[in-house]
């Protein structure tokens, strides 16, 4: 078995990439309260923050754009941007796909729905027909928060615009109509953000169903993409992390980002999940949490290993058994080489 975690701190100022209505002139970003320790316990605060569903979106995005120049399966509305995924029997019959006729037809399904469209592969889909067929995402993200002990530099503000229509400066507004110049604010939040991604690598392209009844060729035809399938999966990856390109309202509210450091665990035999980025201390954390997790599965009897490197550019506490990184992009050239 083959798991990668990944976190990342990231500086991003001025940022609307999570805005969720609007209130009259008022465009406001999306917020979440957050747990955050204090000396005698713990306080809530209300946070800038950007949702899972936004980075998933985009990762998946990626992974269209990469497969379709690999040549890799893409479905219809995978192709479009639109990730609805085979939800119900309409969407099956526009993709191609006959739906299940019974408990023994799910796998035969899964299948051609994998054959159809690597998106359904590595993020998932839930068919909710007379025979519902799930499929857990190979990938998880969760929402994009300040890190916890960094929570004092995160921060709301409204910015004032003003929208104008200069060749209509001179006529003047009827009633019922917008005027030529339209005052409006778009909330923007700025903090040290942290997120984690993990991905089950040998999870891609073999089937969530462990039973019925399946056509040989078309399992053989599966796994035999199964290798480009995780390059595309690692080169999505490279894409969303180098760009740091999910949210909205980039056009004109692109933050000011910068990496500040990463850590990642390519797990061989085991699912190691890596510390969150909450503070400086979360290499050391992942290290010793890494060490322990080996030592107790080896006594168990199980062969598993964690190999672990990080990026950093702000003087993160150091291990020795952790290999360093000059950058992003290195860092999943070091994965690339540990899964291939």
């Amino acid at each position: 078995m083959k798991f990668l975690s990944l976190s990342v701190r990231a500086l991003l100022n001025l940022e609307s990439l999570n805005s969720v209505e609007s209130v009259g002139s008022l465009v406001r970003h999306r917020t979440a309260p957050i747990a955050v320790p204090e000396k005698d316990g713990f306080s809530l605060k209300f946070v800038p923050v950007i949702s899972g569903e936004s980075v998933a979106h985009a990762y998946q995005q990626f992974l269209v754009e990469v497969s379709k120049r690999m040549n890799l399966p893409v479905g219809v509305f995978s192709s479009r941007g639109e990730f609805v995924k085979f939800a119900d029997d309409r969407f099956m019959e526009i993709e191609g796909v006959t739906p299940p006729k019974n408990e023994d037809d799910i796998l035969r399904a899964e299948v051609d729905v994998l054959l159809r469209d690597i998106v359904a592969d590595i993020g998932g889909f839930l068919y909710a027909g007379n025979y519902s067929i799930k499929r857990t995402s190979r990938f998880q993200i969760g929402y994009v928060i300040p890190a916890l002990h960094d929570v004092d530099a995160a921060a709301l503000e409204a910015q004032f615009h003003v929208r104008m229509l200069p060749s209509m400066a001179t006529v003047k507004a009827k009633r019922g109509q917008a005027s030529p110049q339209a005052p409006f604010h778009v909330e923007v939040g700025s903090a040290v953000y942290n997120f984690t991604f993990n991905l089950d690598i040998d999870g891609i392209a073999e089937p969530s169903t462990k039973f019925g009844k399946i056509d040989k060729d078309k399992l053989k035809e599966l796994s035999q993409q199964k290798n480009d399938r995780i390059k595309a999966a690692l080169m999505a990856l490279l894409q969303l992390l180098s760009t740091m390109g999910f949210g909205a309202k980039r056009s004109r509210f692109l933050p000011n980002m910068e990496l500040l450091s990463a850590v990642a665990a390519f797990t061989e035999g085991g699912m190691f999940i890596v510390s969150p980025g909450n503070s400086k201390q979360y290499l050391v954390d992942t290290y010793n949490r890494a060490t322990s997790y080996e030592s107790t599965l080896k006594r168990l009897g199980a062969d598993v290993k964690v190999d672990l490197a990080y990026v950093d550019r702000e003087q993160i506490e150091e291990v020795d058994n952790a290999e360093k990184k000059k950058s992003i992009e290195e860092l999943v050239a070091w994965v690339v080489s540990k899964v291939l």
